[in-house]
């Protein structure tokens, strides 16, 4: 059983092997159709540099990022008519359920003006 396997120990040996000689010349051969794809022969000639068209590219990625991380506004809105039950500044405690995907707990929560303040175990 002979090894026909030639392995090579660096870049020099690489290329003298008659294949990456062969790879190398044929690599490029044929020019890329540079019209089909720019369409406009003005694109070529534009005085937009590289560093500008990436200070562009960060700039409008930091305004998307900055506009998709807005927080909702949340406006409250006084009570036209007073509920009889409720007065401000004074809690009111009832009690409720937890349910933690696996279990259920019995929780009794304290609320001010409706909107739930603490929530502690019952």
């Amino acid at each position: 059983m002979a090894n026909s396997k030639k392995y090579w120990q660096g870049f020099e040996d690489l290329n003298d092997s008659p294949l990456a000689q062969k790879f190398q010349q044929n690599e490029f051969a044929e020019e890329l159709p540079t019209d089909e794809f720019l369409g406009n022969e003005s694109l070529g000639n534009s005085q937009t540099s590289r560093r500008d068209f990436l200070k562009y590219l960060g700039f409008s990625t930091a305004a998307a990022t900055l506009a998709a991380c807005e927080a909702p506004i949340v406006e409250s809105i006084p009570y036209v008519v007073k509920p009889d039950s409720i007065t401000p500044g004074v809690p009111t405690y009832y009690a409720s359920t937890f349910f933690d995907g696996y279990d259920y707990a019995p929780v009794l929560v304290k609320t001010r003006e409706g909107r739930p303040i603490k929530l502690e175990p019952n």
